[in-house]
């Protein structure tokens, strides 16, 4: 028993520093996130955007494209003016007065003190991932040649030369406009250590700027390099990462560029059209060629043999992954969309995404408490079909009937065909609760498959529970039967919640969850004796604005998530003193832990509803096109008002 409640509470311990972290990053004094317009002295930049000075071939771009405005936006964010309100604001000034005190441990050897660090983004920011170009001959270091075994000298060239034929590069670009000098000390820092390290350091002029290299003593070390011009920090691991993106800025590089790339385009194309503005955040992630390049530069035998046939059965259609986010202006918080670009056909592994459109609406038996729901339509006969194709390729004919048919009809007496993928309408709906009280393992999750056949389903269920003596028991809520199954046994800790994953059929849906007490609570939802969600304003409101983002799309998911239930679980959680021991216990041996359970112990938090006003509920949906699958994102504007 304990053994479990250590381990939960570890985690919990480990989440809360990680929020903390979080927490101390945004809650930052008011200068730093401020609603006022930034310098026009110092906002204007020859800076051109980080598509256009990246290679063509990045595998992973992430984009802030202004940092001073972010910091604005911030501001008048309902986050920023929870922050701001003079009843957490004492709380907030403590909370970062804590992050500070940590980060003076470590000021010395970055060369900057925290405020100092948050100042230094001032306009655009970008990190990106690229294949790493070799280094040039005469910058290449000897091999050391020491195995008496030809051998293992003949596989440790095999090693470096494929390190080098398929290394990762990294390019960060930080226009830090005034603060630049900061920025540089940071810099300067890493320098030393890395040159006592054995790099060795020269300086390559191109115009008027010195591009710093960094060459490794080793054949298994990564050359480094950077800049700094008008302004902006330009830091690059790989040869040639800093010097090409300072060619391209003037000018001089005929080379592609990541704006050159189509599926980047693309992608990118299909989740900055939907809106008026201008992104805040974009990112862009190409999954095939990553993975291609670990494989290739892994050497093994096993994934060498199987990747080509999964690229083949159509892995290498996936174009690519990318989305945006945007300030939501008066009524949304924020908007975000996000774009997998697929190329037809959409066959082999690719045959298992199988959307479908239909009903939306949460049905009767969902009601108003939940936490989250979602409503997914699919064609789950279709998925089973062509999973089944797929793992032929590599389990020999009909492995699906021999790994799952076979045996679910001779321990169950169930005919997956007939009397489960046959009798589903294809639509999913899943919620989630928080069960009370409020515990660490609280989150109840529900799904549910709507069936054609309700009088079918009752005979498979009784059929099931037949051949489970037990194993599966029945009880009644409300003039329903709950099929209870096997939960944890005796040993579960007596303060978490005991899951008691449970089956029961509502009208024409077959509902599992892990609480009997949701079930309950659904069957009284369905009977009208409880309010549902449906009937919820917050709701009503989230589904209009989910249609107008939709612009005539039908869509195959939506969601509508409670913004501050998973906020009342942590505070919730935060407050408890079990909570609270595993969290001195774990200051123990870190740090940060120490400090924040100190902050808890020093501060009194406020009570929720000052927290609850500034979350406001948030939608989502995806949608089928022929190109990939399109997803979206938005949460309301919270309107807090004293209570």
């Amino acid at each position: 028993m304990t053994s479990h409640v250590s381990r939960y509470r570890f985690r919990l311990a480990n989440r809360v520093a990680a929020a903390a972290l979080l927490y101390c990053t945004l809650a930052v004094p008011a200068s730093l996130c401020s609603s006022q317009a930034a310098d026009p002295e110092t906002s204007e930049s020859s800076l051109p955007g980080a598509p256009r000075l990246l290679p063509s071939d990045t595998l992973a771009y992430l984009r802030l494209d202004s940092a001073e405005d972010f910091r604005s936006e911030m501001g008048q964010s309902s986050l920023g003016r929870m922050i701001n309100d003079p009843k957490m604001r004492p709380f907030a000034d403590q909370f970062y007065a804590t992050a500070r005190e940590l980060f003076d441990r470590i000021s010395d050897e970055v060369g900057v003190g925290l405020d100092e660090l948050l100042s230094i983004p001032h306009g655009q920011v970008a990190i990106a991932v690229h294949p790493a170009k070799p280094l040039d001959e005469d910058d290449k270091p000897e091999i050391d040649n020491e195995d008496d075994d030809p051998d293992q000298a003949a596989k440790r060239r095999d090693r470096l030369r494929r390190r080098e034929a398929y290394s990762f590069g990294g390019t960060l670009i930080v226009d830090a406009g005034k603060q630049i000098d900061q920025a540089m000390a940071i810099v300067e820092r890493l320098e030393e250590r890395i040159v006592s390290s054995g790099y060795k350091r020269r300086v390559r002029k191109i115009e008027k700027t010195d591009v710093i290299r960094l060459i490794p003593n080793r054949a298994d070390r990564t050359a480094i390099e950077y800049f700094e011009k008008d302004g902006t920090l330009v830091f690059a691991v790989g040869n040639r990462s800093a010097q090409d993106v300072l060619e391209h800025w003037l000018g001089e590089n005929e080379e592609p560029t990541l704006a050159d790339n189509s599926k980047f385009g693309t992608i990118i194309s299909r989740c900055i059209g939907a809106e008026s503005t201008r992104p805040q955040i974009t990112f862009f992630i190409d999954p095939h060629s990553i993975i291609d390049r670990i494989i290739k530069r892994s050497g093994s035998l096993t994934a060498g043999l199987t990747w080509p046939v999964i690229q083949e059965m159509g892995a290498s259609r996936i174009g690519g992954i990318g989305g945006s986010s945007f300030h939501g202006g008066e009524i949304f918080e924020g908007i975000a969309h996000y774009h997998i670009n697929i190329e037809p056909p959409r066959d082999g592994v690719l045959g298992v995404l199988r959307p479908e459109t239909g009903e939306t609406a949460p049905p009767k038996w969902v009601p108003q408490s939940i936490a989250g729901y979602t409503s997914i339509h699919w064609d789950f006969a279709k998925t089973y079909e062509n999973a089944g194709k797929v793992l032929d390729r590599f389990q020999g004919e009909e492995s699906l009937k021999r790994f799952v048919e076979e045996p679910a009809e001779k321990r169950l007496g169930l005919n997956i065909q007939s009397d489960v993928l046959e009798n589903l309408t294809g639509r999913l709906v899943r919620c989630t609760w928080m069960e009370p009280p409020i515990r660490i393992n609280s989150g109840v999750t529900t799904v549910a498959f709507e069936v054609k056949d309700v009088i079918k389903a009752k005979s498979t269920l009784a059929s099931v529970r037949d051949r489970m003596p037990g194993r599966m028991t029945l009880e009644t809520t409300g003039g329903h039967v709950i099929y209870r199954l096997r939960g944890p046994g005796n040993n579960f800790p007596e303060n978490l919640r005991r899951p008691e994953p449970s089956l029961m059929l509502l009208g024409k849906w077959l509902i599992y969850s892990d609480s009997t007490k949701f079930l309950e609570k659904a069957a009284l939802a369905e009977a009208g004796n409880l309010p549902r969600l449906i009937d919820l304003p917050e709701y009503e409101l989230v589904a209009g604005e989910l249609g107008g983002k939709l612009d005539g799309e039908k869509p195959f998911l939506l969601s509508y998530i409670d913004g501050s239930e998973g906020i009342r679980l942590m505070y919730d959680m935060t407050k408890s003193e079990g909570n609270r021991q595993a969290i001195r216990r774990a200051g123990e041996n870190n740090i940060v832990a120490k400090k924040f359970s100190e902050l808890l112990e020093n501060n009194e938090l406020p009570p929720f509803s000052e927290f609850e006003k500034y979350f406001a509920p948030t939608g989502m949906f995806g949608y089928d096109e022929p190109d990939g699958i399109h997803f979206g994102f938005f949460t309301l504007r919270a309107e807090p008002t004293d209570k």
